[in-house]
């Protein structure tokens, strides 16, 4: 189990949950940043850091190590945001015109995985190409083998032509589209999706019931017969 000092500087690095000092205090704004890391991720939020919160932190910097590795950082695979792995997230926004701020945000995840194509997964949809995901304006797919499945299960369950409106945004998509700072779309966890001669509120609640399965994470109506989808 990760110390209060560990959890902070994991969940300050990995997204900015925590915004705090690194005191090793287990206060409010620590709390805080647990229940957003809890409600991201599809856990129990109560703002306790029990295993399960430990597991998925730990699980989430061990997939952001493995990525820095692919640029030759060599880092330790241990899940812990030590100064090695700070070193080397400042190194990459250097080198790649970010902020330096050792901040693992959408700008710094986004250009880790365009640079390297890293693989978002290998699940391979029926009845979408990559094309269907990928950002309008500049090509970016980073989208996830869970939202690729909720794509190929509303197709399956309806039987007709789904059309995706929105999978993948890059950052400057997104807010030219009005999307929110922390879209899902923006990390490959979401889909605006509509299904020819379907009700968008009969979309809407097949949708739903995927989330009551846990399959989805929310769910909601957008216009036009389309619907918002996303994945933890």
């Amino acid at each position: 189990m990760l110390n209060i000092k560990q959890r902070q500087q994991n969940l300050k690095t990995y997204n900015y949950y925590y915004k705090g000092e690194i005191d090793g205090i287990e206060g409010p704004k620590t709390k805080n940043a647990y229940q957003n890391f809890q409600k991201d991720y599809g856990l129990v939020v109560d703002g306790i850091y029990g295993l399960n919160t430990n597991n998925k932190l730990l699980l989430c910097v061990k997939d952001l190590q493995n990525i820095l590795n692919k640029y030759g950082y060599n880092l330790e695979i241990d899940g812990i945001i030590g100064n090695k792995t700070l070193t080397a997230i400042k190194d990459f926004q250097s080198r790649n015109g970010l902020n330096i701020d050792g901040i693992v945000g959408n700008n710094t995840f986004n250009k880790l995985k365009q640079n390297k194509e890293v693989s978002s997964g290998s699940y391979k949809c029926k009845y979408f190409d990559d094309s269907d995901f990928k950002c309008p304006c500049c090509g970016l797919n980073l989208q996830q083998d869970e939202i690729k499945q909720i794509a190929d299960e509303i197709r399956d369950h309806f039987g007709r032509p789904t059309i995706i409106t929105s999978g993948t945004r890059c950052e400057k998509h997104n807010k030219e589209v009005g999307g929110a700072s922390n879209s899902r779309h923006l990390i490959g966890k979401a889909i605006d999706v509509y299904v020819t001669g379907i009700n968008g509120q009969d979309l809407l609640k097949y949708c739903k019931i995927l989330v009551e399965n846990k399959k989805a994470r929310y769910t909601y109506y957008i216009s036009g017969n389309a619907c918002h989808i996303d994945v933890y």
